[in-house]
């Protein structure tokens, strides 16, 4: 598993591209702003940033709090989820929003 931690998001770029995964759905974003932090719930450090989807170009807003990763986002560097097709058996990793 290549989960990004909490004490990473300071560290993402723009530029960067990074994988959301949650229900058997990859979202390859790239990185749009830095992570601007402010100070959360309880002290905790929180952390603002937007980012694109790269397969239809949306923009996808994100917040995460320190500690409470856990409630979402999923944030990977590599998709997670895949499906192997049936007549090559390969896998696949397929993209929200790709067009096939």
């Amino acid at each position: 598993m290549t989960n990004i931690r909490d004490n990473e998001i300071p560290d993402l770029k723009v530029g960067d591209v990074i994988y959301e995964c949650e229900g058997g759905i990859n979202i390859e974003v790239r990185v749009e702003s830095v992570p601007v932090e402010e100070e959360g719930h309880e002290g905790r450090r929180f952390w603002c940033w937007t980012a694109e989807n790269t397969q239809d170009g949306t923009t996808i807003n994100y917040s995460l709090t320190e500690g409470l990763s856990c409630y979402g986002p999923r944030l990977y560097r590599s998709p997670q989820y895949a499906r192997i097709d049936p007549k090559t058996k390969e896998f696949i990793f397929e993209l929200y929003g790709e067009v096939r």
